[in-house]
C-alpha cells in the first residue's frame, strides 16, 4: 500500500498552486476558523486543495505526514523523524482564512494549524548531495509565457494521454519540485527563468522489465528526452544543498 500512499501525496501536491519550500513570515499566519479531525475509518482515497477563491482550504482522508510535507514544501525523502502513526492515521480538514489568500499563505496557515493542534516542532538541516539541475537547453525554452488571468489554476495536472502532463501558470521552481517527486531525487531550478509558463509534456515513466511474458511497457521518450525535445530544458547531474525537515516533537491531535 505504500506506493499508493506515495502516488496520493504526489497527486495532492500537483493539485496545489505552489508546493516548494516557503519562507516563514515575520508574523505567523492563521486560519480564521478551522476544523481538523480524524477521518472516517476505512475511508478511501484522499485529497487536499484550496477551494475556488483561495479562502477555504480542505483535506479529506490525508495522513499527517502528507499534511506536514505540503505545509512545509518538502518531498518524502526530505522529511525525517516522528512516530509511525503520522503515516497510518488519517485526517479531514476544513479551514477558512479571513480573506482570500495566496496558496503560499494557505500553506503557512496550515503550518500554524499543525503546530497548534499536534504540538508540532521541527527544525531544518541542509545537506550537500547528488541532485539534478534543471537548466535551459542551448536552443532556448519552448514554452509559452502565461498571460495573467483571474482564475487560479492548479499548475500541473494529468493530460489526455498516458504520461502526459499539462502545466498552466507554472513557475520553474514549482516544476523542479514536481520533477523531484517524479524522479525521487531532488531537482534544483537553475533555469534562470522567472516567468510562469503554459506547456504540455509527455514521457513514459520507467517501469521494471516484465519477466512473466506480460504486456510490455509502452514505448516513448524518457523524461530526459521529453524535457529537451518538447520544452527546451534539460536535466544534468550536479551537487547541491538540499534542505531537510526533521520532526522534533509531535503529539496526538488535540481539539477540533
Amino acid at each position: 500500500m505504500m506506493w499508493k500512499r506515495t502516488l496520493l501525496a504526489v497527486a495532492a501536491l500537483a493539485r496545489l498552486g505552489s508546493a516548494q519550500p516557503v519562507a516563514a513570515p515575520a508574523h505567523p499566519l492563521f486560519f480564521e476558523v478551522a476544523s481538523l479531525k480524524p477521518a472516517a475509518p476505512g475511508a478511501q482515497g484522499g485529497i487536499i486543495r484550496p477551494m475556488r477563491g483561495n479562502q477555504t482550504y480542505v483535506a479529506t482522508n490525508m495522513p499527517l505526514r502528507a499534511l506536514i510535507r505540503i505545509a512545509y514544501g518538502v518531498t518524502d525523502r526530505q522529511l525525517s523523524g516522528g512516530p509511525a502513526w503520522i503515516d497510518t492515521e488519517f485526517f479531514d480538514m476544513d479551514a477558512k482564512a479571513d480573506k482570500p489568500a495566496t496558496v503560499d499563505e494557505l500553506h503557512l496557515m496550515l503550518r500554524s494549524l499543525l503546530e497548534e493542534r499536534f504540538q508540532l516542532k521541527v527544525h531544518h538541516e541542509q545537506r550537500e548531495q547528488s541532485v539534478y539541475a534543471l537548466t535551459v537547453d542551448k536552443g532556448g525554452p519552448k514554452m509559452k509565457v502565461h498571460e495573467p488571468v483571474e482564475t487560479d489554476y492548479p499548475p500541473i495536472r494529468g493530460g489526455g494521454g498516458p504520461g502526459q502532463r499539462v502545466a498552466t501558470n507554472a513557475h520553474m521552481s514549482y516544476f523542479a519540485f514536481y520533477l523531484s517527486q517524479v524522479l525521487d531525487k531532488w531537482v534544483l531550478d537553475r533555469t534562470g527563468l522567472n516567468d510562469r509558463y503554459d506547456f504540455t509534456v509527455q514521457w513514459v515513466p520507467d517501469r521494471p522489465v516484465r519477466l512473466d511474458g506480460g504486456e510490455p511497457a509502452p514505448e516513448g521518450p524518457t523524461v530526459f528526452a521529453a524535457l529537451k525535445d518538447q520544452l527546451g530544458l534539460k536535466l544534468e547531474a550536479a551537487k547541491g544543498p538540499v534542505e531537510y525537515l526533521v520532526i522534533d516533537r509531535v503529539e496526538k491531535l488535540t481539539g477540533n
